[in-house]
């Protein structure tokens, strides 16, 4: 399993995303002054752009990622191409520029992460087109790119800079730039050995010029550093969000940090509860209510029409139609199958019990082939038979090391990025190891990680699954996802009042409902004393615990399911608006709370009894 301390742990569980916002830390200068607050206006005549730091749930400052030494490994062959879009010659006009930066002390490990950069740029590029696809357009972002037969992929410099290079984001710029990446036309992004920074980005105060002259149209640094819990995906796609405008202190939602607060999306830290941003796949994609930073086509005279506008950066390739590709999505559900061998990966044996080695065999589509597309702050795969993460092997990051599944916690060794390696097949990196998935020889034989050479065994396809939704008159249990208890009546009473705890999954009746549609609600039949799921006292209060009781029209007996992925929903209550709290206590009563996307507790699989 992965090896963070308890601490760590306990600072990951329920912390679906978002990083707290981290402002100049004594051993971190800003690169820049701030701009005064209370003005996104800058002065166009002396542009002075702000250095936003941010540090991400968990991210351990100091220590790098995959900090056990690593095997050396040959330069890989001719791999199957890593594809991003592509834009006329892939260098001139504006373009996002990847640096891979190290001080020569420092571990070089541009062959092994290679692979990885170029899925963690590919998915940031999803990122973007996913969200303008929502309004009917296509965004991609305008890497510098080179091809490989047909196929335009992303170039990722080796830089090897001075000692002390990268002490600072002042240093590293200044590094990048003797080294001659200085460019007017670029926006550098600087992925980089150190352990000092989790993510800073630059951004204009600029919300006025809502055209190509905008501020954030020119020159612009964002760095990510090597850390556990940062060095990713969701930290690339946020600081490039600083460097495309996001978030100008004029919107709706701002937070006067460079931030929003619409819990919770790619540049919010949170606030006041959105029932529209509160699905996994909103954690991941920019501005889920499209009215704050990014909106591929706002409404005419909306904020966004008359304020500057990401999704108009000169750093995007902008498209009138939506293309979005079939990449894996987080909130559904996939068979994912070998290229070579055509077997589904699951656990050995199908079991349910944590450390259990993954392989692949046959596919029958049954529960523990089938796995689920989470996010927590990065692609988790969340396995639908045993409600675990697939993970890297006791934290291993040296080729040959097998995956497990194990409760999920969002350390970066249960954190994958997809490459894209053809029409719906794809690499799969981890992001602890950057080595990729590869498949053994015959069941059981474990799939292990391997340096990426492009080989079939390499290659995943994702066979999406159907949707989950509830069907009426079937029998579920429906289970927490942070601790993996199903809803239970205390003591497996039949007594209308008996209050409702919850249990470790197994087969008794009190542990299954049948759901029982009710106009547009939904009504939760326990299956040993026939009393509905319902509150102890008709309040809107947080707190009030749930009990069962005589099915009867009440409003407090029906509820709304709001999905969060597939199978996954918050229990709305109909008469409070509050929605059903799993309590951590063993045998606890569930009770009702507020709505809010950071605790897990709040948050329930619907498993088929």
């Amino acid at each position: 399993m992965d090896t963070g301390d308890a601490a760590d742990r306990s600072e990951n569980i329920g912390m679906q995303l978002r990083r707290t916002l981290f402002l100049a830390a004594a051993s971190l200068s800003l690169a820049v002054s701030l701009v005064p607050a209370g003005s996104a206006q800058a002065d166009p005549k002396n542009p002075t752009p702000v250095a936003v730091y941010d540090t991400l749930p968990g991210a351990r400052i100091g220590e790098r990622v995959g900090a056990a030494e690593l095997a050396t490994t040959a330069p890989p062959g001719q791999v199957s191409p890593q594809t991003v879009a592509c834009d006329g010659d892939g260098t001139s006009g504006k373009r996002v520029e990847v640096l891979y930066m190290r001080e020569a002390t420092m571990p070089d490990r541009y062959t092994q992460f290679l692979p990885m950069f170029r899925a963690w740029l590919a998915d940031t590029d999803d990122v973007y087109n996913d969200a303008a696809a929502t309004s009917g357009r296509s965004r991609h972002l305008r890497y510098v790119t080179t091809t490989v037969g047909s196929s335009c992929v992303p170039v990722v410099r080796n830089l090897v800079v001075p000692a002390g290079g990268l002490a600072t984001l002042d240093t590293s710029i200044a590094a990048a730039q003797a080294a001659g990446y200085a460019s007017t036309d670029r926006h550098y992004l600087m992925l980089t050995e150190a352990t000092s920074i989790c993510g800073v980005g630059q951004i204009q105060g600029d919300d006025l010029t809502t055209g190509s002259t905008n501020l954030n149209n020119g020159l612009a640094y964002a760095r990510v550093d090597a850390i556990p819990n940062c060095f990713g995906e969701n930290a690339i796609a946020h600081e490039l969000g600083h460097t495309f405008g996001a978030v100008q202190l004029s919107s709706a939602h701002s937070d006067t940090t460079w931030h929003c607060l619409d819990q919770w999306d790619l540049m919010c830290y949170g606030g006041t509860p959105s029932w529209n941003c509160l699905q996994w796949n909103d954690y991941r994609v920019p501005d889920c209510n499209r009215d704050d930073y990014y909106n591929a086509n706002p409404t005419a005279g909306s904020y966004l029409a008359t304020h500057w506008n990401t999704a108009n950066s000169a750093y995007l390739i902008a498209g009138a139609t939506a293309d979005s590709d079939p990449h894996p999505k987080v909130g559904s559900t996939y068979v994912i199958t070998n290229s070579a061998t055509g077997g589904a990966l699951e656990p050995i044996g199908g079991v349910t019990t944590p450390l259990t080695e993954l392989s692949q065999r046959t596919r029958v589509d049954t529960p523990s082939q089938k796995w689920l597309m989470g996010y927590t702050t990065g692609l988790q795969f969340i396995n639908v038979g045993s409600r675990m993460c697939a993970d890297s092997s006791y934290s291993g990051t040296t080729p040959g090391t097998t995956l497990l599944q194990y409760i999920c916690n969002g350390q970066d060794g249960m954190r994958f990025a997809y490459l894209p390696v053809g029409t719906n097949t794809y690499a799969i990196i981890d992001w602890l190891s950057g080595l990729a998935l590869t498949a053994g020889s015959a069941y059981p034989s474990p799939v292990t990680q391997e340096t990426y050479t492009g080989a079939a065994n390499q290659q995943w396809v994702f066979n999406s699954v159907a949707d989950a939704t509830p069907v009426n008159g079937t029998v579920y249990n429906i289970q927490g996802i942070d601790n993996r208890d199903n809803v239970d009546v205390a003591g497996a009473s039949t007594a209308s009042g008996a209050l409702i705890t919850h249990s470790a999954p197994g087969t008794a009746t009190s542990q299954r409902w049948t759901a029982q549609a009710s106009g547009s609600y939904w009504k939760f039949v326990n299956g040993n004393s026939a009393k509905c799921l319902d509150l102890v006292s008709a309040s809107t209060t947080a707190g009030v615990q749930l009990r069962q009781a005589t099915c009867s029209t009440a409003t407090t007996q029906q509820w709304t399911l709001r999905k969060v992925a597939n199978g996954t929903f918050f229990l709305v209550n109909r008469y409070s608006g509050l929605v059903a709290n799993m309590t951590t206590s063993s045998g606890s009563t569930l009770d009702q709370q507020v709505i809010t996307g950071a605790s897990r507790n709040l948050i329930w699989y619907l498993n088929p009894a």
